[in-house]
């Protein structure tokens, strides 16, 4: 008796899903005008290095190998105009370290650096006096190489 009653609730219950699947509408229309203008690419951060006037981020390419890019301190400043081109979130875990880029228009809009803020951890780093990278007066971030 157990079993049959158990077998009918589970037909009826397979039944009544499939019925409802069948009539339910699940896809919404997709309205373009509310769709945004902003993208964003983010890689994982494996090492900060700070200089006097920029900051100099290793990250890591998408299938193999590292890349470095420069980025000014000066975009922290706030301008009138202008919002601040590079923000910092500050997260517990420096292996979950990553930089994020957002493009507003297919054009460069900020950067977005989400590392330990304590320097004493692992994850900064100083550059040598004596070396000087390019970009370090830059405007825009050039293209990720993922």
């Amino acid at each position: 008796m157990k079993k049959i009653f158990l077998i009918t609730i589970l037909f009826s219950l397979f039944t009544c899903s499939a019925l409802f699947a069948e009539n339910a509408d699940l896809s919404h229309p997709k309205d373009e005008s509310k769709w945004s203008d902003f993208t964003y690419v983010t890689a994982p951060v494996l090492k900060v290095l700070e200089a006097k006037e920029y900051y100099v981020i290793i990250y890591q390419k998408k299938y193999a190998g590292t890349a470095t890019t420069v980025i000014p301190k000066s975009w922290t400043q706030f301008k009138k105009d202008t919002p601040r081109k590079l923000k910092f979130r500050n997260i517990k875990n420096p292996g979950d370290s990553f930089i994020t880029v957002v493009k507003k228009g297919g054009e460069f809009y900020k950067v977005i650096l989400s590392i330990p803020m304590k320097k004493n951890n692992n994850l900064w780093g100083v550059v040598s006096s004596d070396k000087h990278f390019e970009g370090a007066d830059k405007e825009t971030l050039e293209e990720l190489d993922l």
